[in-house]
């Protein structure tokens, strides 16, 4: 669903310059864009003239700067204060769109994940196409102007299952659309050659969540997510987002969770989104249908009352959280993770039925109860968001492309 990206790679100690620049630039950047000069010498694993070097080289390009006033953060051990390393103000930006069925989201993010800006526009229901696509690259172009700095390039979140080649929308069917060419409808709406990334928005959580929130560490980090209809989910496998062999891998929200349950859009039955999404926990709890734009508010309400001890609550929490529950279990049997990280009303529902839900992966799963998994709330309010900006600044943590001081005034 996602174009080909790992999260940086900082494990290879050496005192090749060029190796040891690149590896600090992605513990900077993995460390929300500061740390003093000691911690990241200490990290890296070489010596004080190698990391020196390599802190001349970043500095040189305007990807970062160094902090040496009195009041910087310095170390508390022996020695001389350790100065703070900062993303520099001249560092390239990545621009990120985030198209939900409610909102569209349109951020400035730069390194080490700190969203600068945010734009957000309501989306209709059933929204047309070409003036979801109109909206986006004004936001963009808007954006981009007023940066005042380098963009390394645009990335796109969306609530589809994405072909990784092409960046094809596959099924954006909570939107009522078909396929879409996401990526060659934002560019013609760009002023400018910026490259365009298009991901899935699970997947793009996902390794937002490995790289800045609560997935950090793990080394096969399961996570899965609803925000309105429909339940996402991605693999994050030794630092890469797993999308199997065209990008549509991790379809969770089609797993079978009720054989006997009900009919789903995709022709199966008992699908997991269709009995621990909103939806189902909207008629766990007796209530009407409502529609998409709604939902979500409904569903924090419920969680409120059920917060409150409201029976009826309490009994559809139960219910939707054994059948996320029985979910889980068949896909810790599959996947062998290290860690469940749980987005969006999941991780409400984590909150009130977590006993439930743990019970359920202890009895389904024989994974589980030889090595319990963790299971813990996303960290990220943004992460699908964030997750696009990673795509965009792939190349400048991967060191491809040139950026310096004399770009960022162009």
């Amino acid at each position: 669903m996602t174009p080909s990206v790992s999260s940086p790679r900082v494990g290879t100690n050496g005192d090749d310059s060029a190796n040891n620049s690149t590896r600090m630039l992605a513990l900077l950047h993995l460390s929300g864009g500061s740390a003093t000069r000691a911690e990241l010498t200490a990290q890296l694993g070489c010596g004080r003239s190698a990391a020196g070097y390599a802190l001349t080289e970043l500095v040189g390009r305007g990807l970062v700067r160094i902090d040496d006033r009195p009041g910087a953060r310095s170390g508390t051990g022996p020695g001389r204060p350790s100065h703070l390393v900062e993303v520099a103000p001249s560092s390239p930006v990545a621009l990120s769109v985030h198209l939900r069925v409610d909102t569209l989201d349109v951020a400035v993010v730069e390194l080490g994940g700190r969203v600068l800006r945010v734009e957000r526009e309501p989306v209709e229901a059933r929204p047309d196409v070409a003036s979801i696509f109109l909206r986006i690259g004004r936001l963009l172009r808007m954006l981009g102007r007023e940066a005042g700095r380098p963009v390394a390039g645009v990335g796109v979140s969306m609530p589809s299952p994405v072909r990784s080649e092409d960046g094809y929308a596959l099924q954006p069917r909570h939107l009522e659309w078909t396929g879409v060419p996401a990526r060659d409808l934002v560019r013609e709406g760009l002023d400018a050659a910026w490259p365009v990334h298009v991901g899935n928005d699970a997947n793009l959580a996902a390794l937002a969540e490995h790289r800045h929130g609560a997935g950090q560490g793990a080394r096969q980090l399961l996570y899965v997510t609803t925000e309105h209809i429909g339940i996402g989910g991605a693999l994050v496998t030794e630092g890469s987002v797993f999308g199997g062999a065209r990008g549509y891998a991790m379809e969770v929200g089609h797993t079978s969770a009720d054989p006997d349950g009900p009919r789903c859009s995709c022709g199966s039955r008992g699908c997991l989104e269709l009995v621990a999404d909103t939806r189902a926990l909207m008629r766990a709890a007796y209530l009407p249908d409502t529609p998409v734009t709604g939902i979500g508010y409904r569903a924090r309400v419920l969680m409120e009352a059920a917060e409150r001890g409201d029976p009826t609550a309490l009994a559809a929490v139960d219910e939707v959280a054994t059948r996320l529950g029985v979910g889980l279990a068949g896909l810790v049997n599959l996947l062998d993770p290290d860690r469940i990280v749980l987005g969006g009303l999941l991780a409400k529902l984590l909150a009130l039925g977590r006993t439930r839900i743990t019970t359920e992966l202890r009895e389904r799963s024989f994974l589980e109860r030889a090595v319990p998994v963790p299971v813990e709330v996303a960290a990220l309010d943004s992460g699908a968001l964030l997750g696009a900006a990673e795509l965009a600044l792939e190349p400048v943590l991967q060191a491809r492309g040139e950026w310096s001081e004399a770009s960022a005034a162009s």
